[in-house]
């Protein structure tokens, strides 16, 4: 674009002409003056030529990583969830290639390096989310003609040998991954009598949709499909520092926002907590003006939604209590549930349920209960009549 072409002028609301112009992937507004416009478009290409002269190829990883990091956010494309969790793996990268050149990256060393992260004892997820972001900056570099090639192409993870005492305590684990139907029918009744209506009522939302705490403690009356008996889960919350400065997410992914439905006694007992809450509202002072369903009562922050850590503690002791001795937390509610369905559905539908994006991921969530492992024994019975 030439440069006669590149500043524009626009009529804003209030009637006055300001300027703006569009350069390096990026648009700038509200200049009064088309001189202005200009004077900032120069500054911005001498920062961006800066950028450029500073990020040869024999620039050190941490640098890069950081411009890298720097570009990622400002697209804004992400949860801050997700951003925390790149800097996080940026920070442990530069750990121990932070003084490495950027020449010196070839894929025989990605792929010692990958070997070195887990001989120092790296899990196989830490090392996946590793190369995850090595790969975005890597492809940035190329991008932008700091790199010939990505020296991860053709570089796979290290594969993690299960050891035989690892399978056996997998195996004897299995039970310990979702309560029976008699322990939750125990545990559901439990929380009916020892826990507040706002509690009872989220257990029983966990139990029978399985999904996601973080998209149960997002939920509003507007969510609830009262005609249909369905819930619809689209957005979840977001926590970093204090719980009043909550914020809401979008769903994990853009297959988790799905409609779940469910038995009419939990749909009761959705319309029973609503209009609590709704009187309550007309009497007392709430912290936050938006109505959400799963909300602390106390004066200092009602109507603030749950803090995730708040409801595991709770769900735990309820399960302690009620003389479970299973290691359960809030995730494995959505074993739970896929444990009860997995034999009246079909693959799809139980994939649906859960929000996933492939059937496959929900496969680690369909485990066999008790009585399914004893199904096979009738194929013998002929044998030992």
């Amino acid at each position: 674009m030439k440069t006669k072409d590149r500043f524009k002028k626009k009529l804003n609301a209030s009637g006055k002409i300001t300027w703006y112009f569009h350069a390096f992937r990026t648009t700038r507004r509200g200049f009064k003056t088309k001189r202005e416009a200009q004077l900032a478009y120069l500054e911005l290409r001498q920062l961006n030529e800066k950028k450029r002269k500073i990020a040869g190829s024999h620039e050190q990883f941490s640098s890069i990583a950081d411009m890298w990091f720097y570009h990622y956010k400002e697209l804004g494309e992400q949860k801050e969830s997700t951003y925390d969790k790149r800097k996080e793996s940026i920070k442990t990268l530069s750990l121990w290639i932070g003084d490495k050149k950027l020449n010196s990256f070839d894929s025989d060393f990605m792929t010692d390096f990958l070997f070195d992260l887990k001989d120092k004892g790296y899990a196989k997820n830490s090392l996946y989310s590793f190369k995850q972001t090595l790969n975005m900056i890597f492809k940035f570099c190329v991008k932008n003609k700091m790199l010939s090639e990505n020296p991860l192409e053709g570089v796979s993870l290290p594969k993690y040998q299960q050891t035989v005492q690892g399978l056996k305590q997998s195996l004897e684990s299995l039970d310990q991954k979702y309560l029976t139907l008699d322990e939750l029918r125990t545990l559901l009744n439990y929380s009916i009598v020892h826990e507040d209506l706002t509690l009872s009522t989220l257990f029983h939302v966990l139990f029978y949709t399985g999904c996601r705490v973080s998209e149960a403690l997002a939920l509003q009356p507007e969510d609830i499909d009262f005609e249909k008996n369905e819930v619809l889960f689209y957005k979840q919350t977001a926590v970093k520092g204090k719980q009043i400065n909550f914020k809401i997410e979008t769903t994990k992914s853009v297959s988790s926002a799905r409609r779940v439905v469910v038995t009419p006694l939990v749909i009761e007992k959705l319309k029973t907590l609503i209009n609590v809450l709704d009187e309550m509202r007309s009497n007392l002072n709430f912290v936050i003006e938006e109505p959400y369903l799963f909300v602390y009562l106390d004066p200092s922050k009602r109507g603030v939604p749950f803090r995730r850590e708040y409801v595991n503690d709770h769900i735990k002791n309820c399960v302690k209590r009620c003389g479970i001795s299973k290691p359960f937390h809030t995730h494995l509610t959505r074993h739970t549930m896929a444990s009860l369905v997995a034999d009246h559905c079909s693959w799809d539908v139980l994939k649906a349920r859960l929000g996933h994006a492939d059937k496959s991921t929900s496969e680690i969530y369909r485990h066999l209960t008790a009585d399914e492992r004893l199904k096979p024994l009738n194929a013998f019975s002929d044998l030992e009549s």
